[in-house]
């Protein structure tokens, strides 16, 4: 099996994952959708270290 299909299933695998910490984290779900589609769980890890986003006062 080809590993860029093997990264774009874990990709793919990784969306709901980025959708919920997203949403949880205040965050636009559908960049974040988008991001995980293209970097599979590396955007997961970037969305951790972001932590919430801060809100405008």
């Amino acid at each position: 099996m080809p590993t860029w299909l093997i990264f774009q299933l874990w990709a793919l695998a990784c969306m709901p994952a980025a959708f919920d910490m997203a949403r949880d984290r205040g965050r636009s779900t559908k960049a974040w959708l988008i991001m995980a589609l293209v970097f599979g769980p590396l955007a997961l890890l970037v969305l951790l270290a972001l932590g919430p986003a801060k809100a405008a006062d």
